[in-house]
C-alpha cells in the first residue's frame, strides 16, 4: 500500500511541492488543469526523468504489489492507431478444486510473506544498530585523525575529509598492517624529511679548523730581558725593572742626559750601559712577541670570519642556539686572550698563557657532525623517495592501529555480535523467500491451467450490451491472447469509435484488467488501483454507470479476502464525486479509511489541502466555498455571477436586474458593473483590464455581492453560506473615493461592452 505521496519541481508543482498522506480510499477533488494528472502519471511512471524530485513512499515493498492507473495516456496508449487490445487473462471456471488450491497456496504465500516483513523488519532494525556503531566508531577514528593531522597529513592524503573513508582505511590497516611500531618522535622526524623538507639534496657542512699551536707560542711564555752580565743587571733583576727600566729606553734619546721618569741628571755611560742591557737578543726576542701576537689575532679573526655563517645562516639541521652560544663564548676568550698579549707586549718580561678555544670548536665540531648525518639521511631518502614515502606511510598507519586499537576491538566485538544477528535472519528471510516462491510458481503453474482471454471478452461484451453500446463488441484477435473491436457484422471498427464510445470502452477494458492481468502469472497478485477522471465524454447515464463500478471496486478494497488493496480517485465533476464518495448512513462524515482532499492552483502553483469530512456537497455550495477559500481569485466575479444566477433564478425564479433596479443610483451602476463584467469574464476572452483585475476590484465586487442579498432581504442566506469571512474581507476593504475611481472605470468597460 502507498502511504505518501511527494510531488514537486513538475508541472505546476513547485520547489516546497506537496504531500499526499492515503489511506485505503481516497477522493481528490480538483478543477480541470489543477494538476491531478500530474498525480496520476507520476504514479504510472515514476521512472521518468521529469519526477527526479519527487517520491512514492510505501508502507511495504512497490514489488509486492501491481499499480493500475487509469487516465487519459492509458486511454491514448491503449486505443491508439491499431485497433488490436491486448488480451486481459482472468481465471477460468472449470476447476472448483483447483481455484480452492490456488488460493490456499496464495494464502500460505501470503503468510510467508508476512513472515519476511517481519524479517525485514527486524534486519532494519538490527541494522540501525549496526550503524549506530559504525558512526560511533567513525568518530572515534576521526578524532584520532584530528589530533595527528597537522603532523602525519601526508599519509592522510585523500582521507582528510571524507570520514567514511578514513575508518573504512583504519579498518583495512587493523587487519593487514603488521609493521614494525615506531615511536611518534621517530616518525615526525621522518615527516620532516620525507614530507616537509624540500626534496633537493642538501652538501654536507665542513668541520671547523683552527690551529691551536697559535695559543702555545713559546714566546708567549717566555721572560723577555736584557743581558745578564753587566753591571746594571743586576740591580735590574733584583727589583724586577727591565720593563719599566726598558720604557725608559725607548724615551732616554730624546731626554739629553736627563731621567724620563725623574728628570735627575743620568750618570755619562748610563745609556751605553743601557744599550749594551737591551742587546740584539731582547730586541730579536720582541720582534718575535709581536709578529707571534700579529699571527695568532689574524688568524683567529680570519677563523671568525670563515666560520660565523653557523651563527649567523640559517644552516640545515644545526642547532643555531648553541653554535651561537659557542662562539660567544670563543669571542670572549679571543679578546681576553687579546688583552693578555697587549700586556705582555708592553711588559715583555712577563710570562702569560692564553685560554684555550680547543674545547668549544670540538663541540662545534660535534653538532656538525650531528647535522651531517641527518644531511647525509635526508639526501639518501631523497635518492630513494617514492620507497621511503610508501614505508613511512605505512608506519604511520601501524602507529594509528596501535593508537586506535581499543576502540577497534570494541567496534569489533560489537559488531560481529549484531551481524551474526543479522546474518541469521537474513537466512531465514531467504527460507521464506524460497517457499513463498515456490507456492507463487505452484499457483501460477495452476492458474495456467484456468487463466483464459475469454471470460474478459465475455464480461466486457455483457457490460457494452448492459449499457446500450450495441453496435459494436470485442472479439478474440487472430494474433492469440489479444482482442479487437468489431461491429456487429464482424467488421473492424478501426477509426470510426466516438469519442464517448472509445472512453467508454477503454474505461471497462481497464475495469477488467484490473481483475485479471496481461500476464498469466499475475493474475492474482496484490493491486493499488488509481482512477484520474474516467467520465470524460460520457453522457449522464454511463456516467451513473461508472459509478457504480467504482463502488464496486470500493467494496472489494475494504474486503479483507480481496487483492485490491488501495483505491485513489482523482476527478473534477461534483456529481461524479458525490456519486463514488457518498457513504450511507454516515453523509459527508469522513471514514477510518478514507482521505479527502482538494488541489487547487493558485497564482500558477498547485497546493492541495486535507479535509476531515468530505468538502464537495453540491456544485452551489463548492461555489461559496470557493469563494470563501479564494477570494481573490481571478474568477471571482464569475464565481459570483453564478451564485447570483442558481439562487435568484433557479431557486427563487427571482431576476437580478429587478433586484438591483431597487438599489440607490449609486449603488445600481456597481451592480450593473459587477454583472456586465463578470458576464463578459465568462463567455468572451479576458481582455487586458479582464487579465489585470486586482484584490482592490474584487473587495468592491464583494460589497456589492453583499448588498444584492441584503437589499433582496436574503442577507440571512449570505451570513449561512459565508459564516465570519466577509468581516475580514470587508475590514481590509478600499477607501470610498478608491471604490468610486474603480466603479467608474468597470461601468465605463461595461457600457463598451453593450
Amino acid at each position: 500500500m502507498i502511504e505518501r505521496i511527494r510531488i514537486k519541481e513538475v508541472a505546476s508543482y513547485d520547489s516546497a511541492g506537496i504531500e499526499v498522506n492515503l489511506s485505503k480510499v481516497n477522493y481528490i477533488y480538483g478543477s480541470n488543469g489543477t494538476g491531478k494528472t500530474t498525480i496520476s502519471e507520476l504514479l504510472r511512471n515514476s521512472d521518468e526523468q521529469k519526477f527526479t524530485y519527487c517520491n512514492i513512499e510505501w508502507k511495504q515493498r512497490s514489488s509486492d504489489f501491481d499499480l493500475f492507473v487509469y487516465n487519459r495516456n492509458f486511454v491514448q496508449e491503449n486505443f491508439n492507431i491499431s485497433n488490436e487490445i491486448t488480451g486481459i487473462f482472468t481465471l477460468g471456471k472449470e476447476s472448483s478444486d483447483i481455484l480452492a488450491l490456488i488460493d490456499e497456496k496464495m494464502k500460505d504465500a501470503e503468510k510467508h510473506q508476512v513472515r519476511i516483513g517481519n524479517a525485514e523488519s527486524n534486519i532494519k532494525l538490527k541494522s540501525e544498530q549496526l550503524e549506530v556503531l559504525k558512526t560511533n566508531f567513525t568518530n572515534q577514528c576521526w578524532s584520532l585523525k584530528q589530533n595527528y593531522d597537522e603532523v602525519f597529513e601526508g599519509a592522510f592524503m585523500g582521507l582528510r575529509n571524507n570520514k567514511s573513508k578514513f575508518m573504512e582505511r583504519c579498518l583495512d590497516e587493523a587487519t593487514n598492517n603488521n609493521k614494525d611500531l615506531y615511536t611518534y618522535e621517530d616518525l615526525k622526524k621522518r615527516v620532516d624529511s620525507v614530507f616537509k623538507n624540500s626534496q633537493k639534496k642538501n652538501s654536507k657542512i665542513s668541520e671547523i679548523h683552527y690551529d691551536s699551536s697559535l695559543e702555545k707560542q713559546s714566546i708567549f711564555q717566555t721572560k723577555i730581558i736584557g743581558k745578564k752580565d753587566i753591571d746594571i743587571a743586576r740591580l735590574i733583576a733584583e727589583l724586577n725593572l727591565s720593563d719599566w727600566v726598558q720604557q725608559g729606553h725607548i724615551h732616554i734619546e730624546d731626554t739629553n742626559g736627563i731621567c724620563p721618569f725623574c728628570q735627575q741628571e743620568l750618570p755619562g755611560n748610563f745609556e751605553e750601559k743601557l744599550n749594551e742591557y737591551f742587546d740584539e737578543t731582547y730586541t730579536d726576542q720582541k720582534q718575535n712577541l709581536n709578529s707571534s701576537i700579529e699571527k695568532y689575532e689574524r688568524d683567529t679573526n680570519g677563523f671568525f670570519e670563515t666560520y660565523n655563517f653557523l651563527k649567523n645562516e640559517d644552516v640545515p639541521y644545526i642547532n643555531k642556539e648553541k653554535v651561537t652560544s659557542l662562539f660567544e663564548i670563543i669571542h670572549s676568550i679571543y679578546k681576553e686572550n687579546i688583552q693578555l698579549l697587549d700586556r705582555k707586549r708592553k711588559e715583555p718580561s712577563r710570562s702569560i698563557e692564553l685560554s684555550s678555544i680547543t674545547s668549544y670548536i670540538e663541540q662545534i665540531n660535534s653538532e656538525i657532525e650531528q647535522a651531517n648525518l641527518q644531511i647525509t639521511e635526508l639526501n639518501r631518502v631523497i635518492d630513494n623517495i617514492k620507497v621511503e614515502k610508501e614505508k613511512l606511510i605505512k608506519d604511520i598507519w601501524r602507529f594509528i592501529v596501535e593508537e586506535n586499537k581499543g576502540n577497534y576491538t570494541n567496534y569489533m566485538s560489537d559488531f560481529k555480535k549484531e551481524n551474526k544477528a543479522v546474518e541469521g535472519m537474513k537466512k531465514g528471510k531467504k527460507e521464506q523467500e524460497v517457499y513463498k516462491e515456490r507456492l507463487e510458481k505452484e499457483a501460477i503453474e495452476l492458474q495456467n491451467q484456468l487463466t483464459s482471454v475469454l471470460p474478459s471478452i465475455h464480461e466486457i461484451n455483457i457490460l457494452l450490451k448492459s449499457f446500450g453500446f450495441t453496435n459494436f463488441r470485442l472479439a478474440e484477435s487472430d494474433e492469440q491472447g489479444n482482442y479487437k473491436i468489431v461491429r456487429e457484422n464482424g467488421e473492424d471498427v478501426n477509426e470510426t469509435l466516438s469519442e464517448g464510445e472509445k472512453t467508454f470502452i477503454t474505461f471497462l477494458y481497464f475495469y477488467q484488467l484490473i481483475n485479471g492481468s496481461n500476464e498469466q502469472d499475475k493474475v492474482n497478485t496484490a493491486r493499488v488501483v488509481v482512477v484520474d477522471d474516467p467520465i470524460s465524454s460520457l453522457d449522464s447515464n454511463i456516467l451513473f454507470m461508472v459509478s457504480n463500478l467504482i463502488n464496486n471496486l470500493k467494496k472489494k478494497v475494504r474486503s479483507i479476502e480481496s487483492n485490491f488493496k488501495q483505491l485513489l480517485i482523482l476527478t473534477h465533476n461534483v456529481y461524479f464525486h458525490k456519486e463514488i464518495s457518498f457513504n450511507k448512513g454516515h453523509g459527508s462524515k469522513k471514514l477510518n479509511d478514507e482521505t479527502f482532499g482538494i488541489i487547487r492552483k493558485v497564482d500558477n502553483i498547485t497546493q492541495i489541502y486535507e479535509y476531515d469530512e468530505n468538502p464537495i456537497k453540491n456544485s452551489y455550495e463548492l461555489l461559496w466555498k470557493e469563494l470563501k477559500e479564494n477570494p481573490n481569485s481571478i474568477a471571482t466575479p464569475n464565481i459570483m455571477r453564478r451564485i447570483l444566477e442558481n439562487y435568484f433564478k433557479f431557486f427563487g425564479n427571482i431576476d437580478v436586474d429587478e433586484i438591483i433596479e431597487g438599489f440607490p443610483d449609486k449603488d445600481k451602476v456597481a451592480c450593473k458593473t459587477l454583472l456586465s463584467w463578470a458576464n463578459d469574464g465568462s463567455h468572451h476572452v479576458n481582455d487586458d483590464l479582464y487579465v489585470d483585475s486586482n484584490q482592490e476590484q474584487n473587495k468592491i465586487y464583494f460589497v456589492v455581492f453583499k448588498k444584492i442579498f441584503i437589499n433582496s432581504n436574503h442577507e440571512s442566506h449570505f451570513n449561512m453560506m459565508m459564516g465570519n469571512i466577509e468581516s475580514e474581507v470587508e475590514e481590509n476593504a478600499t477607501s470610498d473615493e478608491t471604490k468610486e475611481e474603480i466603479i467608474e472605470a468597470l461601468d465605463q468597460v461595461a457600457a463598451s461592452k453593450e
